[in-house]
């Protein structure tokens, strides 16, 4: 004989349980969450200050405290910039960001004195494919830009490059070119960005 099944087995006692698991869930991964916020936005404080001394070519030690010294020593933060005091004489650094193949990246992109020639490029963050696109962030790829103006365009793979091209990324031409069109884009921005300062 088939035993029936009552309103709260059929109905009550799921959403019971399954109110009791969330639950369950969820109150550890909000305490995790609360617990290391303070120490999850301190790290990208810092991250996003390696990125502005990079770009501007100031030597720091690469230690948190190395960081906030070379930054609070060297950086003063504008408007919309940052203006690096240097040996060879001022810098700005301009934050940017455009679309990838995958997310936005953003970059800050340092300048000489004279707001054309740059000083370094530096990677603050972006979502490309590791080991293809997500190769932005290798030191070769960024520097190749040091002490160029714009506008760039990307140079075939084994040619001889001209005044202006830059190697693109073998096996990830479209984050490439993204990437060059930022560059292009805040390179194009940056007298007016930087004016009067």
């Amino acid at each position: 004989m088939k035993q029936k099944t009552t309103f709260f087995q059929q109905r009550i006692y799921p959403l019971t349980f399954m109110l009791a698991v969330t639950i369950a869930c969820i109150l550890p991964t909000a305490f995790l969450h609360l617990a290391t916020q303070e120490k999850a936005t301190s790290n990208e404080l810092s991250f996003t200050r390696r990125a502005i001394l990079q770009a501007s070519g100031v030597t720091f030690a690469n230690t948190p405290s190395g960081i906030e010294q070379a930054y609070l020593n060297s950086i003063t933060a504008k408007d919309g910039y940052y203006i690096a005091s240097t040996p060879g004489g001022k810098r700005y650094v301009i934050p940017a960001q455009g679309p990838g193949l995958w997310g936005t990246i953003s970059i800050m992109a340092g300048f000489e004195e004279d707001g054309k020639t740059l000083s370094g490029i530096a990677i603050v963050s972006q979502s490309e494919t590791p080991g293809l696109g997500a190769r932005i962030e290798e030191p070769w790829f960024t520097a190749q830009f040091k002490g160029m103006h714009a506008p760039f365009s990307l140079a075939g793979e084994g040619a001889t490059k001209k005044a202006g091209e830059v190697d693109g990324i073998t096996g990830a031409t479209r984050t490439s070119e993204f990437f060059r069109n930022l560059v292009n884009k805040v390179s194009k921005d940056a007298p007016s960005i930087i004016q009067g300062a």
